[in-house]
């Protein structure tokens, strides 16, 4: 289906929406699922449908930052009375742990837009979705803004641009539709450099950072084949964890935390990327084998499942090294 088919389905299905749309991404939301947010119900306002976006668990440190800085106010509280959700930047229930029971409900109507591949267990729910191999759900939004010819407020291209350049890692990640969405968005006065600076400039708090230097504490190293293989065990901040590791020199970096949940991050180095590692398959392959979720990029994946059983953290290592072995020791 055509992006123009799937505008206008979209508009076919939002005209018989009763009450408030809501819009909203998943837990610690980062920048890229902030702006899809933003500009999707920007777009269903343009369609003449109300819709108000929230995130009822939360920003990350960096999404306030860039929210504060290009003046754009978010709120917790989502509609109470919405059956109509469109989930920004991800599909899987696990991600949005305070509105899953609203979403599973049989009156409940999904509309999904992600980049993330396979797609989680709301797609099948869905009725519609908009799933692109795109780096960043903002451009996927971004696209659909630009085939309706709508106009934007530069304070909200603002945004969309810090959230491409977050998720594409300031660009390193970017295809012709990344350049593509980031012309049209600084044609709708985005400022670049305001963008840029307000995902560059790292804030570390003390839990964070007694987080990290735990992390390197209780750090295992394995060398597989040559290449190193970092694994740790946290209580909270596995992404920065994961991200720590790797900066210190890991090849691939492994964080897993949760208590009652069970919670990992996953790093992959561009050096393995480039001969084929790919962390989003490692996370697929072992969310499978526990019965979560899991999913990502090749540099950086996730797994997440709402219980865990004996053993499972380490199984994560195992199988992370039977996929690493695999891979790599057929090339040296």
């Amino acid at each position: 289906m055509s992006l123009k088919d799937q505008l206008a389905k979209l508009e076919k299905i939002l005209v018989n929406v009763n009450g408030e749309v809501t819009v909203t991404s998943h837990t610690n939301c980062d920048p890229d699922g902030a702006a899809c947010s933003f500009l999707v119900a920007e777009l269903i306002r343009k369609i003449g449908v109300p819709a108000k976006v929230c995130f009822p668990e939360g920003v990350s440190k960096v999404t306030k930052r860039t929210l504060d800085k290009v003046g754009i106010n978010w709120e917790k509280e989502c509609p109470v009375e919405s059956n109509m959700f469109v989930l920004c930047d991800f599909s899987n229930p696990l991600l949005l742990q305070h509105l899953q029971n609203r979403l599973l409900q049989p009156e409940s109507q999904l509309i999904i837009i992600d980049h993330h591949f396979p797609p989680g267990l709301l797609v099948e729910k869905a009725v519609l979705t908009f799933l692109e191999n795109e780096p960043a759900s903002t451009i996927i939004a971004t696209k659909l803004l630009m085939e309706r010819k709508a106009k934007i407020s530069g304070p909200l291209a603002s945004l969309a641009i810090a959230g491409i350049l977050f998720d594409t890692k300031r660009l390193q990640y970017a295809t012709i539709g990344t350049f593509q969405a980031l012309s049209w968005l600084l044609s709708m006065n985005g400022d670049y450099k305001l963008a840029y600076d307000s995902i560059s400039e790292e804030v570390v708090d003390r839990s964070e950072k007694i987080a990290r230097l735990k992390g390197l504490l209780r750090s295992s190293v394995i060398d597989v084949c040559g290449y190193i293989v970092a694994y740790t065990e946290v209580s909270a901040n596995e992404a920065s964890v994961s991200r720590l590791l790797i900066s210190a020199g890991a090849d691939i970096a492994i964080a897993v935390g949760g208590k009652k949940e069970l919670r990992a991050s996953m790093r992959v180095s561009d050096e393995l990327q480039r001969i084929g590692v790919d962390a989003g398959e490692i996370a697929r392959i072992i969310a499978e084998k526990i019965g979560g979720e899991g999913g990502g990029h090749k540099g950086a994946a996730g797994i997440n499942k709402a219980t865990i059983e004996k053993g499972e953290k380490r199984l994560i290592l195992s199988e992370t090294l039977n996929y690493v072995s695999r891979k790599l020791c057929s090339k040296t």
